[in-house]
């Protein structure tokens, strides 16, 4: 039977809804005992432990943990513990609504700090933000009453002077998604002008894809053009996508648009869209699991595989991605680029590896974490991966236009002659 791995930002379900806390029979775990079992969990089984000092923070974080009246103040430290590994895909709930929205599912707003200023970098297309005309440049002033320093530090429960610059970058845009189904205040400036927005909780625009099309296609000219809508972990994407290639077939080149994938998905999904693209089985991306006792890195490197499906498209391909390419997504793209397929676009979201869920015993703490580790076959990490054709922003520039498609269509209509 062929093996379907998992690669989520978080399960759709998840990520849109509020976890509660209900009651279980089994012999309660004190807060020492929910907190080494946590410790134990990151050392034997995340495959990213080199991104921080666990054992250092393990140490900071523990009087806080030991200190936590209840599972939910324990679950609190445990995420601005985690927060440190700048990993959306290492998460710890259940979450309620006072918790901060997931990334990249809860997210519409990427920003940056340059010279001492954050500025908006990129902004999901269709979004909250883009909506409300938030663009590329805009400076960030405020998130929710507080200034985009404090509003960083606040994600990883530390000052901002004991924070890196790389630190207030990721907390500033874990910040910016909002809480969980809560509307967010964000006070820009533009040309020296202070601009208030009120804008809508980060997932209502995701939502909105739960029961539509999982993707969407039409003709450019002589180029075919496909879109997923948040759809790499439906069983229904594979079966239109067919339809999609179908149709598309006497097309001159193709553009696969995987820049709302920020929910991830899983192989058994991707591995026959990938399929369309060849005609012998072919590997797209490399894995290490981490076992306990064995360090990721000693562990035998393997490989995926996808395997042909009809009909097949021979022509050229030009995928695009960004920040809200997450996880399956990620995998898709960098398997594309394997495949012969040109990559145009920014930066994707950085989930790392293929993520398993444990709840820790006794509690009803529920930990996601990277488990696999993520290759391109080139073997570079997934996460070091940037597109070729660099394009930033890659979803929205500063008119509200498609930067990404535009150079992509221009792109493909110098090299196959359309």
């Amino acid at each position: 039977m062929k093996k379907t791995v998992l690669a989520l930002a978080i399960p759709l379900a998840a990520a849109v809804g509020l976890y509660l806390y209900p009651s279980h029979d089994q012999a309660q775990a004190t807060t020492e005992q929910a907190w080494h079992a946590f410790s134990e969990l990151l050392h034997s089984e995340y495959a990213y432990q080199e991104r921080a000092d666990l054992d250092g923070l393990l140490g900071q974080f523990q009087p806080r943990a030991l200190a936590a009246k209840d599972e939910k103040a324990l679950v609190d430290v445990m995420q601005q513990l985690t927060r440190h590994f700048q990993d959306p895909h290492l998460n710890v709930g259940p979450y309620d609504e006072q918790d901060y929205s997931v990334m990249p599912t809860g997210s519409d707003v990427w920003a940056h700090q340059q010279n001492g200023r954050f500025l908006v970098e990129d902004v999901k297309s269709g979004s909250a933000a883009f909506l409300a005309g938030i663009r590329p440049g805009d400076e960030i002033l405020s998130v929710d009453g507080k200034t985009a320093v404090e509003a960083a530090a606040e994600v990883f429960g530390r000052r901002a002077q004991e924070m890196s610059q790389k630190q207030l970058d990721y907390g500033l845009n874990v910040a910016l998604g909002g809480r969980r189904n809560q509307e967010r205040t964000l006070v820009l400036a533009r040309n020296g002008e202070q601009q208030t927005h009120q804008l809508a909780a980060s997932y209502q625009a995701i939502n909105r894809f739960k029961d539509g099309a999982p993707l969407s296609f039409k003709r450019l000219g002589e180029l075919g053009y496909i879109r997923f809508n948040n759809s790499l972990g439906r069983d229904d994407t594979a079966k239109l996508f067919d339809k999609a290639i179908s149709e598309l077939t006497d097309t001159q080149a193709l553009i696969l648009d995987l820049r709302n994938t920020p929910s991830g998905g899983n192989t058994g999904v991707a591995e026959p869209i990938l399929g369309h693209f060849i005609t012998a089985r072919r590997p797209y991306q490399a894995y290490r699991v981490q076992k306990p006792g064995l360090p990721y890195n000693q562990a035998p490197l393997q490989q995926a595989y996808a395997d042909p499906s009809q009909p097949f498209y021979g022509k050229p391909v030009v995928v695009l991605a960004g920040r809200w390419t997450g996880s399956m997504g990620e995998g898709m793209t960098i398997g594309m680029e394997s495949l012969g397929a040109e990559v145009f676009g920014a930066p994707m979201a950085h989930l790392l590896g293929g993520i398993k869920a444990v709840t820790l015993k006794g509690t009803q703490i529920r930990v996601e974490l990277g488990f696999e580790r993520m290759y391109h076959l080139d073997g570079r990490f997934r996460e070091d991966y940037l597109p070729p054709h660099l394009q930033i922003p890659a979803d929205t520039d500063a008119l509200g236009a498609d930067p990404a498609l535009a150079a992509a269509r221009a792109y493909l209509t110098q090299t196959a002659a359309l």
